[in-house]
């Protein structure tokens, strides 16, 4: 008779060594620590900045108002579930950042997850690597960056439909051959 093995994935085993990370002074501000959302592996990567509020309550990235509109830009973009996988340069909510109106986790912070980020990527293998947001184009290797979906949504009313349709195209343009 067979008996039941649990089965530890490889990214499994990436979520519980980073679930209780405690290499910067972001983790004594979060409440809950935002490895990825999606598929893992998969084919295309993106790499955000830092939790916000509610990513912060739920422990996901990119689930608030910024992360249902990235959702709506991949979907008209033609991806959809199983392809693709969410993170940011930070699994920690920089509470204190945001409090003092700083919108960029601190250079410690993001120097200090990187090795979690690498090895994320590493683990999803992606074909494509999407940088959401100036930030993440800094610091991370990658094929396409898009506009921050936070920051459409700080833009006039007038500004936002372009800004949403110009990142459909080009990261519809992206994953035309997947």
């Amino acid at each position: 008779m067979k008996k039941n093995v649990l089965r530890i994935t490889p990214y499994k085993r990436h979520k519980h060594k980073w679930n209780k990370c405690k290499r910067c002074p972001l983790a004594e501000q979060r409440r809950r620590v935002c490895l990825a959302r999606g598929t893992v592996p998969c084919s295309v990567l993106f790499v955000g900045e830092a939790p916000g509020a509610n990513e912060d309550v739920l422990g996901q990235p990119f689930i608030g108002p910024a992360g249902h509109l990235l959702d709506y830009v991949i979907y008209e973009a033609g991806l959809r579930p199983g392809q693709f996988c969410l993170t940011n340069l930070v699994a920690c909510f920089p509470r204190k950042a945001k409090a003092e109106g700083v919108n960029e986790p601190p250079l410690e912070a993001i120097k200090a997850c990187a090795p979690r980020v690498a090895e994320l990527r590493a683990l999803c293998d992606p074909e494509i690597a999407v940088a959401v947001g100036k930030l993440a184009a800094r610091y991370q290797k990658h094929d396409l960056e898009l506009i921050h979906p936070a920051a459409i949504l700080r833009m006039d009313v007038s500004q936002q439909s372009l800004a949403i349709q110009r990142c459909i195209v080009a990261l519809g343009d992206a994953v035309e051959d997947l």
